[in-house]
């Protein structure tokens, strides 16, 4: 598939998920995401309504985080993030799923968990972060299953955020894998989309990920790819 620098734009996510992000640093944020013309920019709730009030010309996507980052908050917490969301500006979400209800097998409320989310979304996109980092490839399957299972538009790879939790579990954490990838993209089907996040920095890393067979890259130097691109391959690129 042959894409030039618009498509590429379109497959960008633009995050700024940093908990310590200032009123000044959304500002720069949102700017820099109008200048560069990425289509969906993510959010942490706190941040919603500024951000919101500063892309309101509808161009621009505006994602929410909920249960963010660890995915460890009952099931009506993460309605009534959802439900803020909504009324906060959100056009999409982003949800972690219950990852501990996952490892225990309780699917039944990792499915649920999904599906009120879903539901309280009203017709948004909702992308579900399974954590691949944490999981086995069993529990990668089962959670990608269970995502499209509960309704849900889009599996993500991870959070990107690092912590000494996930350190735990795994010495060498990667966000987002190529391996990951292919793997998520043999148990869902074809209506399902992947989003590939944590850890995407250069231009061919994010090039590799689209040919495996991701929709959406989840990035925060989203316009340093795509000036690099543009630099690059100005007639475009076979992805």
């Amino acid at each position: 598939m042959h894409i030039i620098l618009e498509d590429f734009k379109k497959r960008i996510e633009f995050s700024l998920c940093q908990h310590f992000a200032t009123d000044d640093d959304v500002r720069i944020f949102c700017e820099k995401a109008r200048t560069t013309g990425v289509s969906v920019v993510c959010v942490n709730l706190v941040n919603l309504k500024l951000t919101a009030q500063l892309l309101q010309n509808g161009a621009i996507e505006i994602s929410g985080n909920v249960g963010f980052p660890f995915g460890s908050h009952p099931t009506e917490s993460k309605a009534l993030e959802t439900e803020y969301a909504v009324q906060a500006g959100a056009t999409q979400i982003d949800m972690v799923m219950n990852i501990g209800a996952l490892k225990s097998k309780k699917d039944d409320l990792v499915q649920a968990d999904i599906e009120l989310v879903v539901k309280k979304a009203e017709g948004r996109i909702v992308k579900v972060i399974i954590e691949t980092w944490v999981l086995t490839d069993e529990e990668k399957k089962r959670a990608s299953r269970l995502v499209e299972i509960a309704g849900a538009h889009m599996v993500k790879t991870s959070t990107g955020v690092r912590t000494q939790y996930v350190q735990m579990v795994n010495s060498n954490p990667q966000g987002a894998t190529i391996g990951d990838i292919l793997l998520i993209r043999k148990v869902v089907s074809d209506r399902m989309k992947v989003k590939a996040s944590g850890g995407i920095y250069t231009l061919d890393d994010a090039l590799d990920f689209l040919r495996a067979g991701t929709d959406q890259l989840g990035v925060s130097r989203g316009a340093e790819l795509i000036k690099e691109f543009e630099q690059r391959f100005p007639d475009g690129v076979e992805v």
